[in-house]
């Protein structure tokens, strides 16, 4: 028996208790095979599942993968004036610096384009999420076309939340028309319990990129050609400070396995556990985009630990936050300390300010890494 979506990959995110949404009573025919391709509720944000949730404002050269496959994007189709892309530096071996910008919640992109422009003069692209939080917001692919045309390169996200397969992939081939290369895929936050927004999960991540994957290959999910092949630097979430992680590890691989090409991290709280994953993950073949976090305020803290699963603020930086005159000062001093040690075994840096972006140009330029 076959999947009645076509899907070739394993289940969808739709099942449920291992009852296809589609047959009714009917099992998945996947049902046996779920543990390891059920939907990552570890990554159901973008890297910065911190600052969707905690502010609506809103990812030394290196070595590691110096050797990785040369396939280089488009050049032309890039609207970003610097003499190397994104996806090439990260191939190339350069350390790459990320920020995060969030699509305003209506039409009114002033603030967001002034955001966009405050990274421009540090960062290699900035990743523009996608109805952060399960709220309406600006959508990705329109953020990033923006942001190509004030001159900065970007990378748009996709939710696995809130289309089907068929929408899922309309939006790539929109946006490979539009001359976005950079794609992040996550599978989203969960709507709060009283919202009206109906769940989609007709894919998980993993899936997604499998898709993508096809897409660069020139075949649709459903196995027919779409002619031309999209040309996407494939990227995916991963929770370094995951336990247990070789749990985590087995979903990395998994995404890789079906395309994934970067990473780009949740906030990490241990940079010397952090340091070993992530050579692990760069051992099997992908670039490790690590991400920091400013840790703004006692509240903001109390917030991850009580708040965000699998998410710990250890206890000694806790203290330091909590016993500083100036807490902000000191979480940007904390930042900078884990944002200089990444930068010894990362391919990159992803920053996530909580919306505050001057200070995340200060952690860059304090860490000496731009």
């Amino acid at each position: 028996m076959s999947c009645p979506k076509r899907i070739a990959h394993g289940p969808c995110g739709a099942m449920w208790e291992g009852v296809c949404e589609v047959l009714g009573d009917e099992p998945c025919v996947f049902a046996g095979v779920t543990q390891t391709d059920a939907v990552d509720r570890d990554e159901f944000s973008s890297p910065t599942a911190a600052s969707e949730k905690l502010s609506r404002s809103t990812a030394s050269s290196n070595t590691h993968m110096a050797e990785r496959t040369a396939h280089q994007a488009d050049d032309t189709s890039l609207g970003e004036p610097k003499n190397m892309t994104f996806r090439q530096k990260v191939e190339r071996g350069q350390f790459v610096i990320t920020g995060e910008v969030a699509p305003p919640t209506g039409v009114d992109c002033t603030a967001m384009i002034a955001s966009i422009r405050t990274w421009a003069p540090v960062c290699d692209a900035v990743n523009i999420t996608d109805n952060q939080g399960a709220t309406l917001h600006l959508s990705s692919m329109a953020a990033a076309v923006m942001a190509r045309g004030v001159g900065v390169e970007s990378i748009f996200q996709q939710t696995c939340r809130d289309r089907n397969s068929l929408a899922l992939q309309s939006d790539l081939l929109a946006a490979h028309t539009l001359g976005l290369r950079n794609f992040l895929a996550v599978t989203g936050d969960n709507p709060k319990s009283d919202s009206p927004v109906r769940r989609m999960f007709d894919l998980n991540s993993t899936q997604l990129l499998h898709v993508a994957s096809d897409l660069n290959r020139g075949v649709a999910m459903d196995g027919t050609s779409i002619g031309e092949p999209t040309a996407f630097y494939l990227g995916a979430a991963a929770f370094l400070d995951a336990e247990p992680w070789e749990a985590q590890r087995a979903r990395i691989a998994q995404k890789i396995e079906a395309g994934a090409q970067f990473f780009q991290t949740q906030a990490i709280m241990d940079t010397e556990k952090a340091a070993a994953r992530i050579e692990q993950v760069q051992q099997m073949g992908a670039a490790v985009i690590a991400g920091v976090l400013l840790l703004k305020s006692p509240a903001i803290i109390d917030f991850i630990d009580r708040r965000l699963e699998g998410l710990h603020v250890h206890d000694a930086l806790a203290r330091r936050i909590r016993s500083a005159a100036d807490p902000l000062a000191e979480s940007i001093e904390i930042a900078v300390e884990q944002a200089a040690m990444i930068a010894e075994v990362a391919d990159g840096i992803h920053v996530m300010p909580l919306g505050d972006d001057e200070a995340g140009i200060e952690i860059i330029r304090r860490a000496n890494i731009r």
